[in-house]
């Protein structure tokens, strides 16, 4: 089961929807909430009057930051009765690196997002992609828009891999939580003979999670644009959750 949610925090306005979404599950879980705020530190040796400068910027806005995470945290713990703390990094490792070498027992990391700024994003990807891509832990990505409800299905976009199969523990989290009905989706380019052992052996693996219930469905479909499909289904099915598992090829 959760006991610890990690939520990065920018105080931007998708970084405290999540945070209000994170607590909301730190509640359900009865899970310790952890609030994180990243600021890179940049060494000035060149110049020394420079270099202070950036300093004293630096150790204002990092003041600044560990008021407003004060704050955030003692609204949670107020609001949501949940156990929550804070931590503020000055550091010059890059953001993801933080969350890299996270513990993936009983852990999540739930972070905003409002999409791609720019195109530096565009082609190297936001922060919340590259924990996705580093982090040994789940991430829940709250897009900014999306507020905090009851999760009544939960779509599994899934090929016929076995390192699916990590990711089935949380879906026995989410059963315990929500009770959801889940939707086992597979989309291929084209109709091609997949071995029916493999199919029954992934299938085991999630039954063995969720049971075989009228609540698990499996589904298959064929399409020329995958990302795309998957996002007509999420809005077809109505469904409140998308689940991916990523791993290198």
């Amino acid at each position: 089961m959760i006991s610890k949610i990690i939520c990065p925090v920018d105080f931007s306005d998708a970084a405290v929807n999540a945070a209000e979404y994170a607590a909301n599950l730190a509640q359900l879980f009865k899970a310790r909430l952890l609030f994180v705020h990243v600021q890179q530190a940049f060494a000035v040796s060149s110049v020394a009057s420079l270099a202070e400068g950036i300093d004293a910027g630096l150790q204002e806005s990092s003041h600044e930051a560990a008021e407003k995470l004060k704050e955030m945290s003692l609204e949670a713990n107020k609001m949501f009765a949940i156990s929550s703390d804070y931590e503020l990094n000055v550091t010059t490792q890059s953001f993801e690196k933080l969350f890299s070498d996270t513990a993936p027992e009983n852990t999540i990391i739930v972070m905003g997002t409002n999409g791609a700024d720019d195109l530096f994003q565009f082609f190297f990807g936001t922060n919340t992609y590259q924990v996705i891509r580093k982090t040994k832990c789940p991430v829940l990505v709250i897009p900014e828009k999306v507020s905090y409800t009851k999760i009544n299905k939960v779509v599994f976009s899934w090929d016929y891999n076995t390192e699916n199969k990590y990711s089935f523990p949380l879906f026995g989290d989410l059963k315990t939580a929500f009770n959801p009905q889940f939707v086992f989706l597979h989309i291929s380019k084209e109709q091609t003979e997949i071995s029916l052992d493999v199919f029954r052996a992934l299938s085991g693996e999630a039954e063995a999670v969720l049971g075989a219930a009228h609540n698990v469905v499996f589904e298959q479909q064929f399409s020329d644009t995958i990302p795309a499909s998957i996002n007509v289904f999420m809005h077809q099915s109505e469904a409140d959750l998308l689940a991916i598992t990523y791993y290198d090829r």
